[in-house]
């Protein structure tokens, strides 16, 4: 399979455009397809009203990977509140996932859901019959769908390894069927899925928010023998907290343990004001779960840090960043507090590779050639 490459200028607003250029790269949605969406949104509502539109028009000539990537396009500015307006959120995510399983039912991929307390972890793999190159363990991070990355999936098969993807605590099926809010304690359900499989000697690959949780399983599980963050997390709290204006900053740093100031009051009505930062606090409520406040969530997001677990790690660390990224400001910090690592490589990803964006969007191609090079160097 071959991705995209390139990252364009599908709307003015970089939050949008990054969405935008995020569902194109993974070779799901013509250029075509994504450029007219970006003329058509304006707002949270037409953004989702086209992506619906196309959703239906796909599912309509048969090409439901395209008709699935819409509905899961449509549906992630959607405000996860209780209004009457998003009554139609979790129908949809349920036609989404029906869609994604009758799009990909002869990719000859096994669909299996791992016990978990009351719940279950859900895992999607391919292996091969034999002379594979080893096991790499896939998951995502904050926002993720297991199913969105079926077709790095299918590529790194393609190379020679079996693959297993899963999803934990606070992600797709796990909070929305299972209703399990995201926590810091990664290791918990990577211990799950590597005892079902009896997998040892494996890589462990994280995307987004998955560089710190894939940081976390691999201080606490000796079975993880190389750790990719992709990319890497080193502070959540404090990356978020970089992009906005140094009073703001400086505000929320000297009351972050005042739970109680009357100035939090003042900083959610500036937040309520920005649609952007209202559907950040809402979507952080849904999937962390025990967030009634913007105190509770910033304290909640400090927990995501690398900073002490970091010596903890005793594996061989790739960390991938791109220098357009918020997280990069912290690239050097988190090769340093990996002090006890096997070996530690990196790389910052440069504009002119048009994969100097969050996790390599614009060349998915490039990043998953140099993780599998790496890796191969290691085994």
């Amino acid at each position: 399979m071959n991705f995209p490459v390139g990252y364009h200028d599908f709307h003015k607003d970089t939050v949008f455009n990054f969405q935008l250029n995020r569902f194109y790269s993974f070779g799901c949605l013509s250029y075509d397809t994504v450029a007219e969406i970006g003329r058509e949104t304006t707002d949270f509502a037409s953004w989702s009203k086209s992506f619906l539109g196309r959703a239906e028009s796909f599912h309509k000539n048969g090409d439901l990977v395209a008709s699935a990537t819409c509905l899961r396009a449509a549906m992630f500015f959607m405000f996860d509140d209780e209004t009457e307006a998003n009554t139609q959120l979790q129908p949809l995510y349920e036609r989404c996932m029906n869609e994604y399983q009758e799009a990909y039912k002869d990719a000859r991929l096994t669909y299996v859901r791992v016990p978990f307390e009351a719940g279950y972890f859900p895992v999607i793999y391919k292996c091969h019959a034999e002379g594979s190159k080893g096991d790499i363990v896939i998951h995502g991070g904050y926002d993720s769908f297991l199913q969105e990355f079926i077709p790095l999936m299918k590529y790194i098969y393609s190379c020679g390894y079996n693959v297993y993807m899963f999803e934990g605590f606070g992600q797709g099926e796990v909070l929305n069927r299972c209703e399990m809010k995201m926590k810091p304690e990664w290791e918990i359900c990577t211990k799950i899925i590597l005892d079902y499989f009896q997998l040892d000697e494996v890589t462990l690959i994280g995307i987004s928010l998955g560089g710190y949780l894939a940081a976390r399983a691999a201080a606490y599980e000796e079975r993880i023998k190389r750790v990719v963050l992709y990319d890497l997390i080193y502070d959540f709290y404090g990356a978020l907290l970089d992009k906005v204006p140094e009073d703001l900053k400086k505000l929320i740093n000297s009351i972050i343990k005042d739970p109680d100031s009357p100035k939090w009051k003042s900083i959610e009505e500036l937040m309520k004001a920005n649609p952007f930062s209202l559907w950040l606090f809402q979507q952080g409520r849904y999937v962390f779960g025990n967030i009634t406040t913007l105190y509770d969530y910033y304290k909640c997001i400090m927990n995501y840090n690398t900073i002490t677990l970091s010596p903890l790690i005793r594996q061989d660390v790739l960390i991938l960043a791109g220098e357009e990224d918020i997280y990069t400001v912290y690239f050097e910090k988190q090769r340093r507090a990996l002090t006890n690592a096997r070996s530690v490589s990196g790389r910052v990803f440069k504009k002119e590779e048009n994969a100097s964006h969050h996790c390599q969007v614009g060349n998915v191609q490039l990043v998953l050639d140099y993780i599998l090079a790496w890796v191969a160097s290691k085994l």
